[in-house]
């Protein structure tokens, strides 16, 4: 019998753990700020790292609630001009291996006050059918390009709550914080060296979101912004509980609450 989620190499391979405790704490602030119940809306699942997440973060914080994944589960169409070993790694995978089974079983593990709905398709097919102000937190992490971020954050946000809050992954570098000329250049390309940020960055990641926000919220790549009647604002998390999602393996916990320490999260 399976007693804990699979998240050993390869399945956890895309998550970075420090983010889930960031995620994590995102839900904490909007059960500070009223909220007893959560529904949310995930786009992009791949084996259910962030959705368990989320799912420990409600239990804790809230009575229950849902959380809607979106993904299509599917090899990719293209992998852009220069992909990295990463992308072609889970490209492989989901040639070869089930990842939707995958998926499947660890979401068994969701706490029981916690509703499980999938959607396995494409967001921007997906998401234009849903109904609108449904969901008080929208996480985006599905397919990185320019065009699809773009496309994913305009229909997310009519499905979201005034108060709620946006948010996603590999915010590796902002707009503001990067050359825009060269960004563009590289906007068909899944990932991108900046040498005046010295790091890798999304570049269709960064110029999307900085487009449609400017500078966001964000932690060590995880970013977020909260829904305020027509506009949009930007949040805290301090005072937050470093928590680390329980399903983690071992693995990847090796420094990881020495780090929260020295940033004064524990």
């Amino acid at each position: 019998m399976i007693d804990r989620p699979n998240f050993d190499e390869p399945f956890g391979l895309t998550t970075n753990p420090l983010r889930l405790v960031y995620m994590m704490g995102v839900v904490w602030l909007l059960a500070r700020r009223g909220r007893t119940r959560l529904d949310v809306l995930e786009v992009g699942s791949w084996c259910g790292a962030s959705g368990l997440a989320l799912g420990e973060a409600i239990a804790q914080h809230m009575s229950g609630g849902t959380i809607t994944c979106v993904d299509p589960w599917q090899s990719y169409t293209d992998l852009g001009g220069d992909p990295d070993n990463l992308h072609l790694m889970m490209n492989e995978l989901l040639e070869t291996r089930d990842i939707f089974d995958v998926f499947r079983a660890n979401m068994k593990f969701l706490p029981a006050s916690v509703a499980l709905n999938v959607r396995r398709g494409d967001s921007k097919v997906i998401l234009p059918t849903l109904a609108p102000e449904s969901y008080d937190l929208i996480y985006i992490d599905g397919d990185h390009s320019y065009e699809a971020v773009r496309t994913d954050l305009a229909n997310a946000a009519p499905l979201l709550r005034d108060g709620g809050i946006l948010c996603g992954d590999d915010l590796e570098a902002q707009l503001h914080e990067c050359d825009r000329a060269r960004l563009e250049n590289g906007t068909g390309l899944e990932r991108l060296w900046d040498a005046e940020t010295n790091s890798f960055l999304y570049p269709g990641v960064t110029r999307a979101v900085g487009e449609a926000f400017g500078p966001v919220s964000c932690w060590d790549g995880f970013w977020a912004m909260q829904k305020t009647g027509n506009g949009w604002g930007r949040i805290a998390l301090d005072g937050m509980p470093g928590h680390i999602p329980s399903h983690l393996p071992a693995k990847s916990l090796m420094g990881l609450k020495a780090v929260l320490m020295k940033r004064g999260v524990f």
